[in-house]
């Protein structure tokens, strides 16, 4: 039996796929939304009777060696080693079909893990201040926790010992070379591993011991082939399974802080390794969960990061708690004096935007000032306008008017002021409301050539009503006259089709939606127009115009026409 296929009578597929991403049950099968892509309706499939996996949406599929090697980006050896450890199957090392670059990598790393434990372990000072810190000797066995001694080439004279090259080493990011020497990169450092999924190792992060060398309190591995930090999640291989079941992840900001909460049972707690949280760091995780609780420190710097964290987790709409931390402790100091007090943080972890509005309104009086609001919504409108979600960033929109006792327009007004300043395009409120009236005409207009008995629908809503689009009134035009649309119309007519798809209706649903999308676009156009009249109105009353008479009737006349539209 080759090895090949001993991996496979040992592996199973969902089980391996499930180390990546969230199944479900579907029959005899199981299915996700598909890791490779984008989508909002799940067509990525896995057959356990098959021993196979398949997205129906882009065409991708294949065995437990595939998926590895698509998912993780590696050439087939590196899949074949990552699946073999996961199965103990022994591969040859001599073997060329599975050696690669890569490979030699690992097993530098690999080395590197052993001799630094040798070292810790004959330490009585490392042993003696990780026991000040809280950590218990398994949970450093079982995280690989090691020591790089203060020497030059303590680990360099090791690895060329065991056959490695000096150029390799450099390469796994052990050695820094200066004047054609190389050296080692860790030096009195307190070595904490860095592993990938499958718990392979391809970096380390070391704390200073002691000696001041200059280069940080930490330092990471630098880019390799192996590490990349923009994906590199600290504790993730081990925090996997327990995020998944629990549903919910823990960030924190350094090592110890993971450490500890895995040592109290909090093993759904991560760290972003030496770099700002990254969309890449996100999409991984959101494979396993969409509920994100941030616990970074709570002085400046660790604000700083939780409010850049929380708006890049935003925008990929996660959701999202803060634990609001003692000024001046971390969370691996809190656990260490009382896990208790730790574990109730966690618990009463606030929704962010709960945290956002109580940690603002705390600044100010109860009576607030023109000043204090202005302040206010300066401070809150930048978190509400990273909300993606419509409905959501309109909630908040009007708790904060509601709070700030002021009219829901103008902070609605303010945020796209806000947006139009960040774009570089100053826009007016009015153009934002427009393109509200143009996404509904676009909406309705979609459905109604998806479900084209519904078309007559649309042809006598918008009979003396016409879109506001211009393009969209020439397609509703041509398709009145029933003559053949121009291929950019045509384009347009596919387009539309193509977005009203992404909405999930009932046939029940269907008509009342129509109707429903047609009664909003002539109420906004009324409201629209009877903003502008009003002013005229105002205008004309303040100069005792002729014009009052006839402004106001036709005022009337539109505030009738917007109470049939509802009657």
């Amino acid at each position: 039996m080759t090895p090949i296929d001993e991996i496979k009578n040992r592996l199973d597929v969902v089980d391996v796929i499930q180390s990546y991403i969230k199944l479900k049950k579907a029959g005899k099968d199981y299915k996700a939304s598909c890791p490779f892509h984008k989508e909002k309706n799940p067509s990525f499939y896995v057959s356990p009777s098959k021993q196979i996996w398949h997205c129906f949406s882009c065409s991708r599929g294949g065995d437990i060696f595939t998926f590895v090697q698509d998912i993780e980006g590696v050439e087939f050896p590196d899949a074949l080693r990552t699946l073999a450890k996961k199965a103990g199957v022994v591969l040859k090392k001599q073997d060329p079909k599975i050696y690669s670059k890569k490979t030699v990598l690992y097993n530098i790393l690999e080395e590197a893990v052993d001799l630094y434990e040798k070292n810790l372990k004959e330490n009585k000072k490392i042993h003696e201040y990780l026991k000040k810190r809280g950590i218990e000797g398994k949970t450093a066995k079982d995280f690989k926790i090691g020591f790089a001694l203060d020497s030059w080439d303590n680990l360099h004279k090791h690895l060329v010992v065991l056959g490695f090259k000096a150029s390799d080493i450099e390469k796994a990011g052990l050695l820094s070379k200066k004047d054609s020497r190389f050296y080692d990169r860790f030096r009195s450092r307190i070595m904490f591993p860095i592993f990938d999924l499958n718990s392979q190792v391809i970096g380390f992060s070391g704390r200073i011991f002691e000696k001041e060398d200059g280069t940080g309190k930490y330092i990471n591995t630098p880019e390799t082939l192996l590490y990349n930090k923009s994906s590199v999640i600290y504790g993730l291989d081990k925090a996997k399974i327990d995020i998944r079941k629990k549903d919910q992840c823990i960030l924190v900001e350094g090592q110890f802080d993971v450490i500890m909460n895995h040592q109290i049972g909090f093993k759904n707690t991560i760290a972003i390794s030496g770099t700002a949280l990254t969309s890449e760091h996100l999409k991984i995780l959101k494979r396993y969960t969409e509920n994100l609780v941030f616990a970074f420190d709570a002085d400046t710097g660790g604000e700083a990061a939780t409010k850049k964290a929380i708006r890049s987790a935003q925008e990929l709409e996660f959701n999202i708690k803060v634990v609001l931390l003692p000024k001046d402790k971390d969370p691996a100091d809190i656990i260490k004096s009382s896990s208790e007090k730790w574990k109730k943080l966690v618990n009463n972890s606030k929704p962010v935007m709960d945290f956002y509005f109580e940690n603002t309104f705390s600044k100010y009086s109860s009576k607030l000032s023109v000043d204090h609001k202005r302040e206010i919504s300066k401070e809150l409108l930048y978190p509400i306008k990273n909300i993606n979600n419509l409905v959501e960033q309109a909630h908040w929109i009007q708790v904060l008017a509601s709070k700030l006792n002021v009219d829901e327009k103008t902070l609605i007004e303010a945020l796209n002021r806000i947006k139009s300043r960040e774009s570089g395009k100053e826009t007016k409120y009015e153009i934002n409301k427009k393109s509200r009236i143009k996404e509904l005409e676009e909406y309705v207009f979609g459905l109604s050539l998806i479900h084209s008995k519904y078309l007559k629908n649309l042809m006598k809503g918008f009979k003396n009503n016409p879109f506001e689009d211009e393009n969209l009134k020439k397609l509703f035009l041509i398709l009145k006259s029933d003559k053949k649309p121009s291929q950019d119309l045509k384009n347009l007519k596919d387009y539309l089709i193509f977005k009203a798809e992404h909405f999930d209706l009932i046939e029940e649903e269907i008509e009342q939606e129509i109707d429903s999308c047609i009664k909003q676009i002539k109420s906004f156009k009324l409201k629209a127009e009877m903003n502008r009249l009003s002013l005229d109105i105002k205008q004309a009353e303040s100069k005792k115009d002729k014009k009052l008479k006839s402004l106001t009737e036709r005022f009337s006349k539109l505030a009738n026409e917007l109470n049939k539209i509802y009657e």
